[in-house]
């Protein structure tokens, strides 16, 4: 009886809170880590042909991927307030289904 009550009592070790954490969670970081990592390597890269062109490249991906969050409705959970606001002056999907069919 006393080894089941230390085994239900014991504080649980990094390890166990470690696998506990969903993979879903691993796999977000190795994939925002792997971004990051591709992100330096191609601004250092366009850096070289002049220093204009990365900000037109981060701009132009930047604007490509509002405009589509904002279109398909698939940004993050806690961006969803900021896409709340954009979704009223850009075009969403959501908004062309409610719309009645004229011809």
């Amino acid at each position: 009886m006393y080894a089941f009550f230390v085994a239900t009592v014991a504080k649980p070790t990094v390890w166990e809170k470690l696998n506990s954490v969903p993979k879903e969670t691993w796999l977000s970081l190795l994939v925002f880590a792997l971004a990051i990592f591709v992100l330096t390597r191609v601004w250092k890269n366009l850096s070289e042909l002049n220093e204009i062109v990365p900000w037109i490249v981060f701009l132009s991906l930047g604007g490509a991927i509002t405009l589509y969050w904002t279109y398909e409705r698939k940004e993050p959970k806690i961006l969803s307030p900021i896409f709340d606001q954009l979704s009223q002056i850009l075009p969403s999907k959501i908004e062309y289904k409610e719309a009645p069919v004229t011809k």
